[in-house]
Parts: structure tokens; C-alpha cells; sequence
């Protein structure tokens, strides 16, 4: 808990958002069923994942990273910008990949929103306020509004001294939302049980009435959950395509 003394540091209420996509046959191998569609599903989730980021208005750019061809065109088409994860030979893929981002988000060439920085804003404005966000990209009933008001509690926990903040997923178990003020203070530990390891690291944890934030997609269950919320538009197409009444169902 932080002290009553604690010292406050700048708020920041501009952030770049680090996505994380895996693509192809081999994503989301838990839900089952045949591979090429299920790899089709994860593309459409993280593409709304995608699409919900870049219209949250506090996001100042979305940095995906994949080496997956078709997502990356995808989330090129969309305005982010595509970060090619480095050779892994040890450790986990998903932390390399979330620190690659994080670094990339460092990067002032990198740093840029489409179409310029928000109204009223500079880019040397940016630099200096920006946060860093994760956010992996099964979450396909995510909301603008949803990750906005997740990132302005991050920034008030950040300005009151918070190190790094974390939002775990709706099971309390997983990694939601990792953020900080700057690349090196995340405390990339990814993987099942990261909440309770990004909170030991000194990441405040924050429960929040968040669902589609909250709500990943691993297995089937988890599937019929966001159904039942509303996913978005690429999801339900695909799942309309594989199983009509299913998606009409959610």
C-alpha cells in the first residue's frame, strides 16, 4: 500500500499500448477444433482488440507485436505501428515479446498516433507524459471506454507513487492490464499466475468493474463469456461463418 508521504510523480494522461499477437495455426490452441479456423478467430479478436485500443482518446499510438504476415498487414491497415519480435532462445516468447514492444515504445520515430498528435498536444508533449501499457490481444469485447477509464486509474495510482500497476483478468489469476510510466519499471512476468507476479514485483493491483477489459479468451467457457457480453464485429463474423448459432446465441 503506498504511504500517506508518498512522493507523487507527473500524471500521465497519454499512453502507448503494447499488443501482443500471436497469429496463424498455432494461437489459441486451447479452444480446440481444427487450426486454420481458430487461428481466423484469433486474428478477428485481436483486430477488435485492436480497433477498441486505438479509439480509446487517452491512447497516443498501439504498438503490435507479432511475426505473423497477416497480422501484421492487418494492424498496419488499422494505424498501428508493427513491431517484429527478436529470435528467442530462452524464456518465455510472450515476456520477450511484451519487452520488444515496451522498447519500441521508447523510440520517438515510433511514437506516433494516425493521423498526429491529439489536439492540443505536442509530440515533445507526448515524449514527456506518455505511459506504457500492455494489453495482450484476446480480448475481443473490449470497449474504448473500458481501457480509457482502466488507464486514467493507472495514471492516478502512478502519479500518487505507484511504481507499475496492474488489472488482473476476470479470474483474478491472469494479466488484464500491465502499465507504468516508463518501459523499464514493467515488470514483464507473463504466463498463468502473472497478476500475483506483477503485484510481488511491486505492481499495485487494481480490481475493476471492467468486463470486457477483464474477459480473455482461452478455452470455450471463456469464449461463450464474451459472447455473452458482445464481441466485436470480425469475431462475430467469424464465428458466424463456423457456427451460426453459437454467435447469434452470444
Amino acid at each position: 500500500m503506498l504511504q500517506p508521504d508518498a512522493r507523487r510523480s507527473p500524471r500521465h494522461d497519454r499512453w502507448y499500448v503494447v499488443v501482443p499477437v500471436k497469429g496463424g495455426p498455432w494461437a489459441k490452441s486451447r479452444l480446440g477444433g481444427a487450426p486454420a479456423p481458430r487461428g481466423r478467430l484469433a486474428l478477428a479478436m485481436a483486430l477488435d482488440c485492436l480497433e477498441a485500443v486505438l479509439a480509446t482518446p487517452s491512447v497516443a499510438g498501439a504498438l503490435v507485436v507479432t511475426d505473423d504476415d497477416a497480422a501484421a498487414a492487418a494492424a498496419t491497415a488499422a494505424g498501428a505501428h508493427v513491431v517484429t519480435p527478436s529470435p528467442v532462445t530462452s524464456g518465455s516468447p510472450l515476456d520477450a515479446a511484451v519487452r520488444d514492444g515496451a522498447r519500441a515504445a521508447t523510440a520517438p520515430q515510433q511514437r506516433s498516433r494516425p493521423g498526429g498528435p491529439a489536439p492540443g498536444s505536442s509530440p515533445h508533449q507526448d515524449e514527456e507524459s506518455a505511459g506504457v501499457a500492455v494489453l495482450l490481444a484476446d480480448v475481443p469485447a473490449l470497449r474504448p471506454q473500458e481501457l480509457e477509464a482502466a488507464l486514467a486509474a493507472a495514471a492516478d495510482q502512478l502519479a500518487a507513487g505507484a511504481g507499475a500497476v496492474v488489472v488482473p483478468d476476470a479470474a483474478g489469476r491472469g494479466t488484464a492490464l500491465l502499465a507504468a510510466a516508463r518501459a523499464q519499471d514493467l515488470p514483464v512476468a507473463y504466463g498463468e499466475g502473472s497478476a500475483e507476479r506483477h503485484a510481488a514485483a511491486g505492481a499495485v493491483r487494481l480490481e475493476l468493474d471492467l468486463p470486457g477489459l477483464r474477459r480473455d479468451v482461452d478455452t470455450p467457457a471463456d469464449l461463450r463469456a464474451v459472447l455473452a457480453l458482445g464481441v466485436g464485429p470480425r469475431t462475430r463474423a467469424v464465428l458466424e461463418l463456423a457456427d451460426p448459432a453459437r454467435a447469434v446465441a452470444g
